[in-house]
């Protein structure tokens, strides 16, 4: 492990170094433009995926979540690559430094996380939503899968929120 975390050091100083970090480190508008894409892009992507869990929780059985999903899908997908992108490019200025950064590293574990709920989710709950003739109506609860999904992924953004913020302190 301590190999591994030595070459995944050595190459963020390798990264560190090209042109185009230096570049983007160096630039007055550059880096917080990119770190504007990131935040924002973060709270449109926690947004909308706080209103389809809570719905998937339980809560605002008065929405369909067909409906929902329908609405708040692109969105959640529009801002995830947003973050990504200015996430990669943010790291990229910085990657020197970030390689060892213990917040940094269990952000991306909580990002996989996250991940691994979202396809869990939509490879079984939200499977059967679809299969299904009405789908999960007003006034109808989600199947139990579909409400823990919901809860691992409120919590799990929220470290991964808690992280990144974290990533300066570190």
């Amino acid at each position: 492990m301590q190999a591994l975390l030595a070459q995944w050091t050595e190459w963020g100083a390798e990264l560190a170094r090209l042109p185009f970090s230096a570049a983007l480190r160096g630039s007055a508008w550059a880096y917080p433009a990119v770190e504007i894409v990131h935040l924002a892009g973060m709270a449109l992507l926690f947004g909308s995926i706080v209103v389809v869990d809570m719905r998937l929780a339980g809560l605002g059985r008065q929405l369909p979540v067909t409906l929902l999903l329908r609405h708040a899908l692109p969105f959640s997908v529009a801002a995830f690559v947003a973050v990504v992108g200015s996430g990669a490019l943010l790291f990229l200025a910085h990657a020197d430094e970030l390689a060892g950064n213990r917040a940094f590293l269990v952000k991306l574990c909580l990002i996989a996380l996250a991940l691994a709920n979202v396809v869990w989710f939509h490879t079984g709950p939200y499977r059967s939503l679809r299969d299904a003739q009405r789908g999960w109506d007003v006034g109808t609860a989600p199947p139990a899968g579909a409400r823990i999904s919901a809860i691992v992924s409120l919590v799990v953004w929220s470290l991964v929120i808690c992280a990144g913020r974290l990533i300066a302190y570190v």
